[in-house]
């Protein structure tokens, strides 16, 4: 098992380590990473969920029960932070980064795993949940940066529709629904995409890492604001799969179903969440640390998340 482990984290890490070397001698510009960056999330990521979930096989009832016990984690953590947003009177600026770095996760990281360790079976189950969630956990996102400004829901519901990654979900889901087949040359191709997705993907999350020191962030992320984000990351990487883990027995989700969904809550948040942050004006430094944060930190902590999974 801990070579199971091991065989499936190690070429994921040196992936994310080598992109992060890359960067920093220059052996790839910065304008040919926005250039990756953008062909992978347009191009071939969408193809990679388009083809998983077009084929999909899935109990709808039991895929039901995913989804009540993925949304309830969910709601638990956007309830957490609500109250700490009251109680602790987090900032506007701050309670957006907070609040993407707890329910957004990393699909790249998450997918790779997944296919290492659980196969087609897996992955068409992992498709299905980013199906689900990927809109929810955007809106949610968005208002929390931009509660304070008024931006109505309709907009935001708007962009989203945009969204290669939504688009792609919601037309293979159309397609899942017809019952008819993909053709051959169709899989060929979005199987050769799907294949450059992930490691570009990993090579791309190791080329925007940025660390350093939290109190260097801004006038407004003080000393206290380092435990803080301490806090945040625990609770991402160790709290809520074991929220995840125990809801899943206790609602008699076992097996293949349980190991995807608390591994769903083990990721790290997404690098992503950068970009809103900035377009949106939240604190965005600060979001760069947590990023990189809980991607290093995640090397961490899902060998010990995983060697609970696959006892």
């Amino acid at each position: 098992m801990i070579s199971l482990i091991l065989n499936s984290l190690i070429p994921l890490s040196l992936c994310i380590i080598a992109g992060k070397l890359l960067r920093r001698y220059g052996f790839v510009a910065d304008t040919v990473w926005q250039g990756i960056d953008k062909l992978n999330y347009y191009v071939l990521f969408p193809s990679l969920l388009f083809l998983s979930i077009a084929r999909a096989d899935v109990a709808l009832g039991e895929f039901g029960l995913v989804v009540a016990v993925v949304a309830v984690v969910m709601a638990i953590a956007v309830a957490g932070l609500l109250l700490a947003k009251i109680i602790l009177k987090v900032s506007h600026h701050n309670i957006g980064v907070y609040t993407q770095s707890t329910i957004r996760f990393n699909t790249y990281v998450g997918l790779a795993l997944v296919a290492s360790l659980f196969g087609d079976d897996g992955m068409t189950l992992f498709s299905l949940i980013i199906a689900i969630f990927i809109p929810i956990i955007n809106v949610i996102s968005v208002l929390s940066l931009t509660a304070h400004q008024g931006l109505s829901i309709s907009g935001v519901l708007l962009n989203l529709l945009k969204n290669p990654l939504i688009i792609s979900c919601l037309a293979a889901m159309a397609y899942n629904a017809t019952s008819l087949p993909v053709p051959t040359m169709a899989v060929d191709l979005l199987s050769m995409f799907g294949a450059a997705s992930l490691p570009l993907g990993l090579l791309c999350i190791g080329a925007g890492l940025k660390f350093g020191r939290i109190n260097d962030l801004g006038s407004d992320v003080m000393t206290a604001h380092a435990a803080a984000v301490w806090l945040n990351s625990a609770i991402r990487l160790f709290a809520m799969p074991a929220i995840a883990f125990v809801l899943c027995t206790v609602m008699g989700l076992v097996g293949l179903d349980q190991q995807v969904v608390t591994l769903f809550f083990a990721l790290p948040t997404a690098p992503t969440a950068y970009v809103l942050t900035k377009v949106l004006g939240g604190n965005h430094p600060l979001m760069a640390q947590i990023i990189s944060m809980q991607t290093a930190l995640a090397m961490l902590s899902l060998p010990a998340v995983l060697a609970v999974l696959l006892v």
